[in-house]
C-alpha cells in the first residue's frame, strides 16, 4: 500500500503541505507518467486518474487489468503497467505487464496488451509478489522490478527496457531487505535508493505508517 489519498508536498520556506485539487481519492497510487501533455495514474481495484497540469485530477480509463498497487513507467514506444493480483490468497500471487504505445484513450494508438508474468510468489516462500515498483537505471539503461511485502523479503528482477517483459525467467529474485512494502528505487547523485513502507495504516491516528530509506553505491 502507498498511499489512501493521493497528495503532494509542496518544499516552501515554512514547508507548507498543499493538497491537490478534484478527484484525488486514489488507493496505492502508481509513479505520475506524462504522456501527450497529460498526467497518468493508476491505483488498486484498476482506478485511473488523469491531469492536465500534474495538480487537478479526475478520474480516467480503466486498463484491461486491475489489481492491487500497479506501478507504471514510460519504456520507448510503450507505456508499461505492471499489475499484481492473489491467486488463492496471500502471500500466493503474481505480477503482471500490459502495455499500450499511448495513455490517450482518445487516439487509435490506445490498446492494452498482455506482456506476461513477471514475479510471482507459490504461498511457500519468504515474500509476496504484490506492489510492483519499476526502475529504469539512467546510468546503465537496466530496467528493475523490485516487489514484496510484509510476508517476507523485498525483492528484485531484471526486465527487459525494451519490452518490460522478464529478462530471463530462470534468474533467481535477490533479497533486498524484510519486512516492508510498496517499494520503489530511485537514483540520485550518485546512490541507489531504495525506500519502503512499515507501520500500520487505515487505523487514523493509531497510524504508525512511515516510509524507510537505505542507500548503496
Amino acid at each position: 500500500m502507498r498511499f489512501c489519498v493521493l497528495a503532494a508536498a509542496i518544499l516552501l520556506p515554512v514547508c507548507q503541505a498543499m493538497a491537490l485539487e478534484g478527484q484525488i481519492a486514489v488507493h496505492d497510487p502508481s509513479t505520475i507518467i506524462e504522456c501527450g501533455g497529460k498526467y497518468y495514474l493508476w491505483g488498486t481495484g484498476g482506478r485511473a486518474m488523469v491531469s492536465d497540469d500534474g495538480w487537478t485530477w479526475r478520474v480516467g480509463t480503466r486498463a484491461t487489468r486491475s489489481g492491487m498497487a500497479p506501478d507504471l513507467i514510460h519504456l520507448g514506444d510503450r507505456y508499461c503497467l505492471y499489475v499484481a493480483r492473489n491467486i488463492g490468497g496471500q502471500p500466493r500471487a503474481d505480477i503482471n505487464m500490459i502495455w499500450t504505445k499511448t495513455l490517450d484513450p482518445n487516439s487509435p494508438d490506445y490498446k492494452w496488451e498482455e506482456g506476461g508474468v513477471v514475479a510471482w510468489s507459490d504461498g511457500l516462500e519468504d515474500c509476496n509478489a504484490i506492489d510492483p515498483g519499476a526502475f529504469l537505471d539512467p546510468t546503465s539503461g537496466k530496467l528493475w522490478l523490485t516487489y514484496g511485502s510484509y510476508f517476507g523479503y523485498l525483492r528484485l528482477v531484471e526486465l527487459d527496457p525494451k519490452t518490460g517483459k522478464r529478462l530471463d525467467p530462470n534468474d533467481k529474485p535477490v533479497n533486498l531487505a524484510i519486512n516492508y512494502e510498496a517499494s520503489i528505487m530511485i537514483y540520485r547523485d550518485g546512490w541507489y535508493y531504495l525506500l519502503g513502507n512499515r507501520g500500520s495504516c487505515l487505523v487514523g491516528t493509531d497510524s504508525t505508517y512511515n516510509i524507510r530509506v537505505g542507500r548503496s553505491k
